[in-house]
């Protein structure tokens, strides 16, 4: 808010100004002319006044001396103290009062003659003036006033004053000179209006254009650039936003720091170009503004992790002094072309599976004209179909000439069913005549791609495999099935042998239990200890035959202990002969006690088998010899047996020859083979000389085979022999363990049951049998700790061993358990130690075998983990 002072100041300023405003110059000279000639007229009259006092004082002196003179001879008295002062008072009283009389008539008079002369003087001056200064003045005004208006014409004023008359010259020159001026202003004016017009325009149209180039520059993909002499960014399009950084982040920024570092280089090169001279544009694939540029961008903002630029760029010249051009920068535009080299990559990557998949495939491509019959095809048909490029330009009548006539009949109605649109695709495989004279299988499969006007299709294109592998399998395959088939029931049958195996060992198991008791309880009778070790003898051949039986269905493992093989030998050849022909002749060299081989007797007597079988299969017809020898082995480091990973030292060589038919190279090579055989349909599995040849190198050996056709074959099988053979025989102790715990035996069967809880009663255990695991498992609950070890059997109806030991283990989990079974899939000695089994036992087990592994358990807690993992 304006303060009071500062109104009236302002107040103050107005009234000035207002009263300025209201003066003239005629005004000014009148009252200055007036003034002036009051003050003259007011310095005389003053001069006048002064005189005539003056005049007054010296003549009231004269007359106050004469009056006095007068008074004292009028008086005539001697007056000797006469008061001078007082007459002088009295004559001045007087005279003073007659001179202000004076003095009043003469101000009257003055005032009046001021007047008078100030009237006068106004008159005069006001007419003078008029007549000789304001009338000019005024003339002057108006011209001015029209020079203000502009108008600027000639002024003829006749004026006495030589003043005037100058200021008149001087006010027609400027006015002259305004004139021209006016009018050079004018032209001036209208080039001024004209390239005002036209720079609006100018810059309206550059407006515009700015405009629309940034218009244009916004809806580009392409990112527009410019750099200085460093290499560093001085302008970036918006589009640079798109991957994840803003133009004003770049401003200053170096162009390399957001290069791939494998691209840095040809950059950095593409710059110092620009820098040397070179205005060409050159077009340049980089990788820039992904993650190894070491910023940190929003993973939703950023459109490409890895972009591919094709920049284009050119260097920026000004000519500087003489005229040499100096590189001030660079500018270009880089578009991302991410998506084209994906797609391009895509494409090969595409176009090289195809190549790859015909490759593979095997395929060939082929088009067909259907107008004018014209037959195209790649290279690959040309080998596929073993002809050149003349033979198959016939196109389908090469095809026609080298098929059969109902192929080609076949081939010709699905081919014709497709061309006229009742099929999608012709499809069709057929026979066909190869260049090498083979009949091979040929599939092809192809549609109509281009069609005219009128819808009829004009080109074919397919593609044509060899499918004679393919067939050859298929036919194999179904050998192959029927042999499944065979296997299968191979199977069965082995499935059938498993269940008796179990129920014969448990049989053998009571027979060699209660002879092993009678041993014990008739030590001093001769004649019965004879009776008991036949039948030892006999159960032990059963129980091999059990063995056997499970190894040959693949349900028993290999145990393998030092043995004298020559005796399996020796019984191979006792029972081949019921078996075999008597056409053939078995000739034998056997010797004992040639060294000892750690093996499996089981498997060793099936490989002799099987060699053997094989042997007089090939006699079967015409008859022949046999020969099973057994000899002594020295392989040396450099020998060709060693070539075959056998390592030098001594070997036992069992040889199995024949006299028969032999066989040929081809099948020499494949003998070995899973399911190969040569035998007629139901005859032979092809199973028995790839079993062999797994056991005999599950033992160590190698099987060689030497054959010519017409003459026999001869099978040389190498045993590695035990360098130590005492250290690595099992040293059984005679001698039964004995002990006094309380045993807890379950099995289903009841002689067994019998057997056992007699045979440990005899070892002086207290022992509880039962038949039935659920029995066994309440006795048990009943009193848990009433009880040391537990023996039960595997397979049990109700509940297994296994599930009646976890049972137990719930119980009581630091009892100790023993499962005895003769054959069980689900039971393993790994499976037994993780279920907190104690010990594994096959049946049938003898009583020394059963000892030990009681008193093992029951004196060795940590032993009999041991003992189950080497089971």
């Amino acid at each position: 808010m304006p303060s009071a002072d500062s109104k009236k100041a302002a107040l103050h300023l107005w009234s000035q100004s207002g009263s300025r405003s209201q003066r003239t110059l005629y005004r000014d000279l009148i009252v200055n002319i007036l003034i002036v000639a009051a003050v003259v007229f007011v310095m005389i009259v003053s001069l006048a006044y002064g005189y005539l006092s003056h005049k007054e004082k010296d003549a009231r002196a004269g007359t106050l001396k004469a009056f006095s003179d007068c008074l004292q001879v009028s008086l005539e008295l001697p007056i000797r103290n006469i008061d001078e002062e007082g007459i002088k008072k009295i004559c001045n009283s007087f005279f003073d009062n007659a001179l202000v009389e004076k003095q009043r008539r003469l101000m009257g008079f003055s005032m009046i003659t001021l007047a008078a002369v100030i009237l006068v003087l106004w008159i005069t001056l006001r007419i003078v003036l008029n007549v000789y200064l304001i009338a000019p003045l005024n003339q002057l005004i108006q011209r001015t006033e029209q020079i203000s208006r502009g108008e600027c014409e000639f002024i003829d004023l006749e004026a006495p004053q030589a003043e005037i008359r100058t200021i008149v010259t001087r006010f027609n020159t400027m006015a002259d000179r305004i004139q021209r001026r006016e009018r050079s202003f004018q032209a001036l004016k209208q080039r001024l209006e004209s390239e005002i017009l036209e720079h609006r325009d100018a810059e309206s149209a550059l407006l515009n254009s700015q405009e629309e180039l940034n218009s244009i520059i916004r809806s580009t993909p392409d990112v527009i650039y410019r750099l200085d002499t460093m290499g560093r960014f001085t302008f970036v399009s918006d589009a640079i936003r798109r991957y994840g950084v803003t133009p004003d982040e770049l401003i200053g920024r170096p162009f390399l720091d957001f290069i791939h570092a494998d691209d840095k280089d040809n950059a950095r090169d593409r710059i110092n170009e620009r820098r040397t001279g070179s205005l060409s544009t050159k077009r340049l694939a980089i990788h820039a503004f992904g993650d190894y540029s070491g910023r940190k961008t929003d993973a939703a903002s950023a459109v490409q992790r890895d972009p591919v630029f094709l920049v284009d760029a050119e260097g920026l010249y000004v000519s500087g002094e003489s005229g040499v051009k100096v590189f001030v920068g660079t500018q270009g535009i880089a578009r991302d072309i991410t998506e084209q080299r994906q797609m391009e990559s895509a494409r090969l990557e595409s176009e090289d599976r195809l190549l790859l998949a015909l490759d593979v495939s095997g395929a060939g491509i082929w088009q067909l004209d259907l107008k004018s019959g014209a037959f195209r095809v790649d290279e690959r048909i040309y080998s596929l179909l073993g002809f050149g490029r003349q033979e198959q330009v016939e196109g389908f009548r090469f095809i026609r000439e080298r098929t059969s006539p109902e192929t080609w009949e076949l081939l010709m109605q699905k081919y014709n069913r497709h061309v006229a649109g009742y099929a999608p695709v012709f499809d069709h495989e057929f026979e066909l005549q190869s260049g090498q004279g083979q009949c091979k299988w040929f599939h092809t499969k192809a549609k109509a791609v281009r069609f005219d006007k009128d819808g009829r299709p004009e080109t074919m294109v397919g593609i044509i495999i060899d499918t004679s592998d393919r067939k050859k399998s298929e036919a194999e395959r179904e050998h192959l099935e029927l042999k499944l088939q065979q296997a299968q029931k191979m199977e069965a049958i082995g499935t059938l042998a498993g269940g008796i195996a179990h129920d014969f060992n448990n049989i053998l198991g009571a027979i060699l239990g209660y002879a092993q008791l009678t041993q014990m309880h008739t030590e001093n009778d001769p004649r019965v200890q004879g009776y008991v070790g036949n039948i030892f003898k006999a159960s032990e051949r059963a129980k091999g035959l059990v063995e056997q039986i499970l190894t040959f269905t693949r349900q028993g493992k290999s145990q393998k202990v030092p043995c004298d093989i020559a005796i399996v030998l020796k019984e191979v050849v006792k029972l081949l002969r019921a078996s075999i022909p008597s056409t053939i002749e078995i000739a034998q060299k056997i010797p004992s006690n040639l060294g000892t081989v750690m093996a499996d007797q089981t498997q060793i007597h099936q490989v002799v088998m099987n060699l053997c079988t094989n042997a007089a299969h090939a006699m079967e017809i015409k008859g022949g010899q046999l020969t099973v020898t057994l000899e002594d082995f020295l392989m040396e480091e450099n020998s060709e047996a060693s070539g075959d990973g056998l390592q030098s030292g001594r070997y036992l060589q069992l040889s199995v020859r024949d006299t028969g038919t032999g066989m040929e190279k081809s099948l020499l090579d494949r003998i070995f083979e899973p399911y190969f055989t040569t035998k007629a349909v139901g005859e032979g599995t092809g199973m028995g000389l790839a079993t062999a040849h797994g056991i005999v190198s599950d033992h160590g050996g190698r099987i060689f085979v030497e054959s010519v056709a017409g003459e026999g074959s001869v099978f040389r099988v190498l045993f590695p022999v035990l360098e130590n053979p005492a250290e690595a025989a099992v040293n059984q102790p005679a001698a039964y363990p004995r002990g006094t715990e309380r045993i807890l035996f379950v099995d289903d069967e009841n002689l067994l049951v019998e057997f056992g809880v007699e045979m440990l009663k005899d070892l002086g255990y207290d022992t509880v049998g039962t038949t039935s695991a659920p029995q066994a498992l309440e006795m048990f609950k009943a009193r848990p700790d009433g009880f040391d070890l537990v023996i039960t059997d595997m397979t049990m109806p109700g509940m297994t061993g296994d599930q009646l030991a976890a049972q137990i283990l719930i119980h009581r989990p630091d009892i100790p358990i023993i499962i005895c079974t003769g054959f069980s899939k689900r039971m393993s000695p790994e499976l037994a130690a993780s279920l907190g089994i104690r010990a594994l036992v096959m049946k049938p087990a003898t009583v020394q075998e059963l000892s030990h592994t009681i008193r093992g358990v029951l004196d060795q807690p940590g032993g009999a983990r041991t003992a189950l993992s080497n089971l």
